[in-house]
């Protein structure tokens, strides 16, 4: 069963890693900002039970790259 999973789990990344290969670096960058200030403000609200001010404008930001680089707004 372990090793099913590894594979299941390796096919996964391969697969991951060929769809970031077909994206642009600004959307390559966005989704990393966006997985970074996800983290951050999940460990800060864990740590002091608490979201400072400019972690939820970190957070903002990181969306509206997000959406920037995506441009999945309806037209």
């Amino acid at each position: 069963m372990p090793q099913d999973y590894h594979k299941i789990r390796i096919k996964k990344q391969l697969k991951t890693q060929k769809v970031l290969k077909q994206m642009t670096a600004e959307q390559r960058a966005a989704i990393e900002e966006i997985q970074t200030s996800v983290a951050q403000c999940i460990d800060m609200i864990k740590e002091c039970n608490d979201l400072y001010m400019s972690d939820v404008a970190k957070l903002e930001s990181s969306w509206h790259s997000l959406r920037w680089a995506f441009e999945v707004d309806k037209v």
